[in-house]
């Protein structure tokens, strides 16, 4: 073993004696690098290095704060701001007098491929509740013809009141109906009852008063066999009639009619106007039922015709109301003139297909 090296055997005195030197210079060696680290030195290469073998410089990064810039209040034109401690102006008190916006230029329309999602304007609870709330728009008036517009202003004599009884019928069906007619101190009552094996399958009510063109309807109503009930609204402080189930709307016309009270107030006419009870007199009239649906009927008078009233022949004048379209309503009426002109037999249908129904009259009740 050589001399230099580090002998565990030899006495520690010894040992020490021998290798001091080499421990200087090692605790030397210690204390430089622990200088050289502590106190930054600088440890790059000599410059007689190859390029390839030199250390990278050394590059330190620091984090600089920014400067803190006070921000001023926000203040309007000619207004100073407030002074430390001192409560500033409401925001509302700003905005209320900041200029209108500009108004905003329409958008060019998308490309074909493009797709654009707009932001709801509002939120879809005010929304579901606008169209909730939304109403729906009343339907507009008829289109008239000239004869259309063109509707007499006709005299009227009422008949008395009565309670008419008919046997109806209905393709195989047959039973009977009370037509009670009511005209009392400037107002009148007007209802019909259709019972059909028991059942009653058509009522029928008007109401209302009299003016200078004869029955002045204001209520009309229409129930079937279970179905509920219509009605149709002569408004006439408003000028219009409307419905209880459709938002349809018409002009109210002067001597308007709904689908009952048309035969008291033909009655009324022909007996005021005997005239029109001849081959080729006509009696117009604007009539409503109670589903949204009215029109101008015009009666035209056929002539004489015999009715047979359960074996009893009456000479009537029958008059024909002709449908304008498909499934417009077709009416046959015929009138007695010794009794009020009142109806001793009608038929009415709607379309080809409908079997319709037919009133022949049985008896005539005065009124007690």
């Amino acid at each position: 073993m050589s001399t230099h090296d580090f002998d565990p055997f030899l006495p520690p005195r010894t040992a020490l004696r021998r290798h001091a030197p080499r421990v200087l210079v090692l605790s030397a060696a210690a204390v430089l690098l622990h200088a050289a680290v502590l106190g930054g030195a600088d440890w790059a290469w000599p410059s007689n290095a190859p390029p390839s073998f030199r250390a990278p410089a050394v590059v330190q990064v620091r984090l600089v704060e920014p400067p803190v810039v006070p921000v001023p209040a926000l203040t309007e034109p000619g207004m100073t701001s407030p002074a430390p401690g001192r409560a500033r102006p409401p925001l509302r008190a700003v905005v209320a007098r900041l200029p209108a916006a500009a108004p905003v230029r329409p958008r060019e329309a998308p490309t074909a491929h493009a797709v654009i999602e707009e932001p709801a304007t509002e939120p879809p609870m005010q929304l579901a509740m606008a169209a909730a709330t939304t109403v729906p728009a009343p339907a507009s008036a008829p289109t008239l013809s000239q004869d259309d517009e063109k509707i007499p202003h006709y005299r009227t004599r009422m008949p008395p009141a009565a309670t008419l009884r008919y046997e109806v019928s209905r393709g195989l069906l047959h039973g009977t109906g009370d037509l009670v007619w009511r005209p009392q101190a400037g107002r009148y009552e007007l209802k019909l009852d259709f019972r059909l094996s028991g059942l009653t399958i058509l009522s029928q009510a008007s109401s209302g008063a009299f003016d200078a063109a004869g029955i002045a309807p204001v209520r009309f109503t229409d129930q079937r066999f279970k179905r509920g009930t219509t009605a149709a609204n002569f408004q006439r402080e408003a000028d219009k009639i409307t419905y209880s189930g459709s938002a349809s709307e018409f002009p109210l016309r002067s001597g308007a009619q709904d689908r009952l009270s048309w035969m008291m107030q033909l009655a009324a006419i022909v007996a005021a106007e005997p005239q029109l009870a001849k081959p080729g007199g006509k009696v117009a009239m604007y009539v409503t039922g109670a589903h949204g649906d009215a029109g101008v009927w015009v009666f035209r008078c056929v002539g004489p015709e015999a009715v047979d009233l359960q074996g009893s022949p009456v000479n009537a004048i029958k008059f024909v109301r002709e449908p304008r379209e498909p499934y417009d309503t077709a009416v046959q009426v015929w009138l007695d003139p010794k009794q009020h002109d009142l109806p001793v037999r009608a038929t009415q249908k709607s379309g080809a297909n409908d079997e319709g129904y037919e009133l022949r009259l049985i008896e005539v009740r005065a009124a007690s």
